[in-house]
Order: C-alpha cells, then structure tokens, then sequence
C-alpha cells in the first residue's frame, strides 16, 4: 500500500513564475514560457489600478492586464526572468513586470518532473541580471467585490506603488460565516501588490485597518516572499 501513498517533498526547488502584463503581450508571454519547455502554464485577467488622472498623462486608456504565470525549476525561473525582463524590456516603466515566488512543498513527481534539466546543472547562479532575492514580498488581500478603490488608497499612503485587480469567487462561505458570525459575499476581489520588504508590514497593517475582516469588505490580508524580480526598480 505504501508505494501507492502520495508523496511530498521536504524542500522544493520548484518556484511560480508571474508575468503581469498588457493583455496584447501575453502570447508573447506565453511563448517564451513555451520555448523555455514550462510544463504547466495559467492565464488570467487583470486590471492596474493606476488612477485616472496618471492614465490621463501617460495617455494610456486601457488597464486590463494579463497574468500569465507558470510552475518550474529555480534554474528556468532565472532563465525566465532574464528573457522576460530583455525581450519585454521591463527596465521601461509600462512594460510590465515578473518575478519567482519559491513553492516550499509539491508532489514528489512533479517535482522530479519539474526539476529534471537541471540535475546536472546544479551550480548554475540563480540571480544574475535579476534584482535582490530578498529586496520584495507579494502582499494580497481578497475582499468582497466593490472595495479596490479603498484598498489602494490606504496602500498607497503606507508606501505602495500600485497593485492588480483579480476578479474571483470565494468557496467555504458556510465555515466562514459560522466562525466569524457575519454574512460574506461569493464574489470576490483579489488586489496584490509586489512591495518593498522593508515595507510590507506598514502596508500590510494599513490594508488590515481599511478592508480587514473587520471592516465591510472582510479582506484578508496575507503576504509571501519573492526569491527574484524584475521590472521593479525605481
């Protein structure tokens, strides 16, 4: 029976990769995953949250955006960024951004799948042209739908620069209700912001004090660690 019984890795060397892009470069995206040979990709749809009067004086009239992400080893992930960062020349403010967020447990088999290029190329560096592996964290908060607005205004007086909009729809209503007592709508907004380290708490607190559980919005707010990133400089 045992050799039947899922396994999991103790440490992973598999990471997401996340683009977040114009949705008319997001083939472009999707290629380069492609031709790097990532196994497994996810494509979904966005929007900045740039205002109004920034999108006037750039003479941009469109936000939506595409997230295109996908699941390989550290050393593609490196790989990845670098052709992202010079193909979509993210150096440039507007064209985008990418960065690594280290997966810490998946299955043994996909993780051999995954991982298998690189076994012999173990010594590889993992930075390179791509920023500081500790320099940024991933701040999330989902929320029920109609509360972006007051998410990124408490986000941008703690610090923030801008975020992307996640339209979704919440599971597990029953438990949440009865935990928490309060009545918690299905659809949802999902708002990340990838944040200097130094200040995610600040931000975090803010977005806790506007549209945390115990506000109208009943956001959630969480953070992860990224392990590369580019397209963030200032």
């Amino acid at each position: 029976m045992s050799e039947n019984r899922p396994q999991m890795t103790v440490q992973s060397a598999v990471e997401v990769v996340a683009a977040v892009v114009d949705v008319e470069q997001g083939e472009k995206v999707l290629r380069i995953y492609r031709e790097e040979q990532a196994p497994v990709d996810f494509v979904c749809m966005a929007h900045g949250t740039a205002r109004t009067e920034m999108l006037d004086l750039l003479g941009i009239g469109e936000t939506a955006k595409a997230i295109v992400m996908c699941m390989v080893s550290r050393q593609t992930g490196v790989r990845l960024l670098k052709r992202l960062g010079r193909e979509l020349e993210m150096r440039y403010p507007g064209r985008g951004i990418a960065f690594a967020i280290p997966i810490t447990g998946i299955g043994l088999r996909w993780h051999k799948l995954l991982t298998a290029a690189d076994e012999e190329q173990k010594g590889v560096s993992r930075m390179h042209e791509t920023e500081k592996n500790d320099g940024f964290d991933v701040v999330a908060v989902v929320m029920e739908r109609g509360y972006t607005n007051v998410a990124m205004d408490a986000a941008r007086k703690a610090g923030a620069r801008g975020g992307t909009v996640i339209s979704a729809r919440g599971i597990a209503e029953d438990e949440v209700k009865r935990f928490f007592g309060i009545e918690i709508q299905a659809e949802k907004e999902i708002v990340f912001l990838v944040v200097k380290s130094e200040e995610k708490q600040q931000i975090m607190t803010a977005l806790m004090k506007a549209v945390g559980m115990k506000t109208r919005s009943h956001g959630i707010v969480l953070s992860m660690p990224l392990s590369a990133a580019i397209g963030l400089a200032d």
